[in-house]
């Protein structure tokens, strides 16, 4: 069964000071997080964990009882550990084959459909990938011929390929068998390195980070550009 995972516990300290979760940052009339919860809707993803920590009661509030994706949502409160951990959380009251499709809350991307597209890979592991501009500042997907993912360079100053990762699916037995490690890049680099994982170059993409004043400032201005593709 297909489930979402989205990790929602950080502190968001690079657009702070906000007043209130960097998740509920409003862009177009929406909060950002609202962004991805659409788009795992829109792959048929109706249940989807939101994975989040104890302080944060406004998130927890909003999504529950003004968000129109409330009725979709089951909250996982948390102490933080991190994205690794804020990512599989949900693996814990799941089967093994039963699949985590995840994003990062702070980002919007398009073509909507990216989650439907990781479909066109089989694979416990497969990630969608954007061109960003910028692939230095995130985590560069290096893949074969056959979509195989070779390795994984996380912030590197010279990356190998400007495609970089910004949401995915696993299967719960993957979840399990990623090592703990703070960078959740490096967890999965060491793990395509003795298993099978796939990516997806999604063709025509875009895709915003929200994590910086800067960028904040072109949210909605990027939204206008795109939505209507």
């Amino acid at each position: 069964m297909k489930y979402g995972s989205i990790p929602a516990g950080g502190l968001g300290t690079r657009l702070q000071p906000l007043g209130f979760s960097k998740e509920l940052a409003p862009v177009a009339r929406r909060a950002v997080i609202e962004y991805l919860i659409e788009r795992m809707i829109l792959a048929g993803i109706t249940k989807i964990f939101i994975n989040t920590a104890e302080d944060k009661t406004d998130l927890i509030r909003y999504l529950s009882t003004k968000s129109p994706y409330a009725s979709h949502l089951i909250f996982l409160v948390r102490p933080r550990r991190g994205l690794l951990d804020g990512i599989v959380l949900p693996q814990q009251f799941l089967r093994e084959d039963d699949e985590l499709y995840f994003g990062l809350p702070d980002t919007i991307w398009y073509p909507k459909d990216g989650f439907a597209q990781l479909d066109q890979l089989k694979g416990e592991l497969v990630l969608g990938l954007f061109d960003t501009g910028t692939p230095q500042l995130f985590d560069s997907v290096v893949i074969d011929q056959k979509n195989r993912i070779q390795s994984i360079e996380v912030k590197v100053a010279k990356p190998k390929t400007k495609w970089t990762w910004a949401m995915g699916k696993l299967t719960v037995r993957v979840a399990r068998a990623l090592k703990p490690n703070p960078l959740f890049g490096a967890s999965l680099h060491e793990y395509c390195g003795s298993n099978p994982a796939y990516a997806v170059e999604l063709a025509g993409s875009h895709c915003l980070d929200i994590g910086i004043p800067a960028d904040y400032e072109r949210a909605e201005s990027f939204i206008k550009q795109h939505e209507t593709k």
